[in-house]
C-alpha cells in the first residue's frame, strides 16, 4: 500500500509542473502588426525562397501586405492574417490559397481546434490541389531557434488533400510565439518544401 501511495505521489509530482505550465500559457490574441516590422526566415517563406519579409501596408483592401525583394505576400486581415497569395511585382503568382490557408486561428488556447477547406496553387511545381485542413493547439512549450528561445504554442495540423487523381494527407507542426507575434517555425513531415524557421525579427 505504501508503494502504491508513493507511486501516486511521484506521478502527481511529475504531472503538476505540466499543469502549471498549461495554466501559465499567456493569452495569444490577434496581433497588431505595424509598418516596418521585419521577419527573416532561414531559407524560404511558404515555399518562396526569399528571407527578409517586411510589413509594407496594413488593411489595404482587407490585406496585410508583406514584402521580400520584389515578392509580395497578402494576408487576410479578417481571417487572422492567414496567407492568401504571394505574387511578384509583375503580378506573377508564386503561391495562392482560396479563400485562404487556414493555418492559424486567434485567440490561441490549449486544446483549441479549427479547420477549413481551401484550393491551393504553388508555382515552383505547378501543382493545383484542394485541401481540408484540421488543426489543434496541443502544447505551450519553449522552442530553441537561431533567433532565440521562444515560449510558443505548438499547433498540429492534418491536411487531407486531392491533386488530380491522387489523394492523401500530410502532417505538419508549427509554433506560434506571442513574443514575436508570428509563426516562428513550421515542420511538414511529407512536404519539406513548406518548412520554415525564423532567424531574426524586429518589431516597432
Amino acid at each position: 500500500m505504501r508503494r502504491l501511495l508513493s507511486l501516486a505521489v511521484g506521478v502527481f509530482a511529475l504531472l503538476a509542473p505540466c499543469a502549471s505550465r498549461a495554466q501559465d500559457a499567456p493569452p495569444a490574441k490577434k496581433p497588431t502588426p505595424k509598418v516596418g516590422d521585419v521577419f527573416e526566415y532561414a531559407d524560404k517563406f511558404a515555399t518562396v525562397k526569399c528571407q527578409r519579409w517586411e510589413v509594407k501596408q496594413i488593411d489595404k483592401d482587407g490585406f496585410l501586405i508583406v514584402q521580400c525583394k520584389d515578392n509580395f505576400a497578402y494576408l487576410s486581415v479578417a481571417n487572422d492574417y492567414n496567407l492568401t497569395k504571394i505574387v511578384t511585382e509583375d503580378g506573377e503568382i508564386l503561391a495562392e490559397f482560396k479563400p485562404y490557408l487556414p493555418a492559424i486561428a486567434f485567440p490561441f488556447k490549449l486544446g483549441k481546434k479549427w479547420g477549413g477547406k481551401y484550393a491551393g496553387y504553388t508555382a515552383d511545381d505547378g501543382n493545383r490541389w484542394v485541401g481540408n485542413d484540421s488543426c489543434e493547439v496541443t502544447a505551450y512549450e519553449t522552442i530553441k531557434l537561431v533567433a532565440g528561445d521562444f515560449p510558443a504554442y505548438r499547433i498540429e495540423c492534418v491536411d487531407n488533400w486531392e491533386l488530380g487523381n491522387m489523394s492523401g494527407h500530410s502532417y505538419s507542426t508549427s509554433w506560434y510565439s506571442p513574443k514575436a507575434q508570428a509563426v516562428v517555425k513550421v515542420s511538414n513531415q511529407r512536404f519539406p518544401k513548406w518548412n520554415m524557421e525564423l532567424i531574426s525579427y524586429s518589431t516597432k
